[in-house]
């Protein structure tokens, strides 16, 4: 069994998810703790960028005022697909047993 402590820097959404996920699974491996707080870290950057495309908009206009989208959107998706391959991996995404899908997070 190791010692589990919250992540130093984690914000609002990360420790809620740090600690629901402590709450819901044992986590016995070192390497289990580490992919939990990377997920942990993700959903942060994910709202992080959400705030950011709020605050400045989804598009901006470019040369010759073109309409671009936010830089962030494309981060945000690549954080979501990484966070989902996180919390499979840690068997946070289940099938219960009438074969349905549950899923914690």
């Amino acid at each position: 069994m190791v010692d589990i402590f919250l992540p130093h820097g984690l914000g609002p959404d990360g420790k809620w998810f740090f600690e629901k996920a402590l709450f819901e699974r044992e986590f016995r491996d070192v390497h289990d703790l580490a992919r939990l707080e990377i997920a942990a870290r993700l959903l942060d950057d994910i709202r992080s960028d959400e705030n950011l495309i709020e605050k400045e908009g989804r598009f901006s206009k470019g040369r010759f005022n073109r309409l671009y989208p936010h830089p962030a959107i494309k981060i945000i998706a690549e954080n979501r697909a990484i966070f989902i391959r996180v919390i499979t991996a840690l068997g946070l995404d289940i099938v219960d047993d009438r074969g349905g899908q549950e899923r914690l997070f």
